[in-house]
């Protein structure tokens, strides 16, 4: 039972004492890349086993493994990027009408969380769920649930996995100290970045940054930023400033002038916060740039 899940073994184990008496919902909480899915079904394999151990070999498992098992329903949004009220009613409570077709549960496993026009249209079935009810919600932060369909509901928050646990996964990052420091016990995104063809280019520029843009002139820094810009797109500048504050990290422990490295670290943070809430690109980064200087 869960033995192809890696990391968070006390939640693996809280999920394993709560298959023979489990409760009517979970939420599975973790950003993006952690596992949440993964977890999620391998639960709904052991709730669901004949034999209550996710054996492999009964009938619920192999339909489950084929993706085929009519009692795990995957609700997901239709309309919109976001589940609404009709994806709740078409998706969750006509559904709920009628028994489980040959397993113990009919289990819902909800990708996102709804709106909360959706939870209200939820919040009776999660109150006085039918006994072979079981819901799985998986996000990103519990924030965008309504308190009343927070309290009913167990939350299980997932954790970065160990460097450990990282290269257990993906051997090959143990040769990348980068890699294993800027997933941030993220496996998904160790992967992504081990596997990015851009990451080498990413990592020098950040590098050249880090160690020359105090001693550049303004056109030289304007010239950067012309590098800075080739990485745009959302997730590749917040890799990238991440591998900066990095090199700065690194730069810092071997300075002899930590007040300048201090300087860099705190302007790439505001760089980063700032973008992350939609900030001018170029303003951002020119900013960041001349305070580095």
């Amino acid at each position: 039972m869960f033995d192809n899940i890696i990391g968070n073994a006390p939640t693996i184990n809280r999920l394993r004492t709560a298959v023979a008496n489990p409760s009517h919902a979970y939420i599975f909480v973790g950003e993006k890349g952690m596992g949440k899915l993964a977890l999620a079904k391998s639960f709904a394999q052991a709730l669901q086993c004949e034999t209550n151990s996710a054996c492999g070999s009964c009938l619920s498992c192999r339909t489950i493994k084929s993706g085929n098992n009519p009692d795990i329903l995957y609700v997901a949004a239709t309309k919109t990027k976001t589940i609404g009220v009709d994806d709740i009613r078409n998706q969750i409570i006509l559904p709920m009408s009628e028994k489980p077709f040959r397993n113990r549960y009919k289990i819902f496993v909800v990708d996102q969380p709804p709106t909360p026009q959706a939870q209200n249209a939820l919040l009776k079935t999660i109150e006085e769920p039918a006994d072979f009810g079981i819901f799985l919600f998986l996000a990103e932060t519990t924030r965008a649930f309504l308190p009343t369909v927070l309290s009913r509901c167990v939350t299980l928050k997932l954790q970065p996995l160990t460097d450990a646990e990282i290269i257990q996964t993906l051997p090959k990052v143990k040769a990348n100290a980068a890699v294993l420091t800027i997933a941030g016990g993220n496996p998904s995104r160790a992967k992504d970045l081990l596997e990015s063809p851009d990451f080498d280019n990413m990592f020098n520029l950040a590098k050249l940054t880090a160690d020359k843009s105090d001693k550049m002139g303004v056109v030289e820094l304007f010239d950067l930023y012309s590098k800075f810009d080739k990485w745009k797109e959302k997730e590749n500048i917040q890799t990238l400033l991440d591998l900066l504050y990095l090199c700065c990290s690194e730069n810092l422990r071997q300075s002899q002038n930590p007040t300048k490295e201090l300087t860099k670290l705190d302007a790439i943070f505001a760089a980063k916060k700032a973008l992350q809430y939609n900030g001018n690109f170029q303003m951002t980064i020119e900013t960041m740039l001349l305070k580095m200087r």
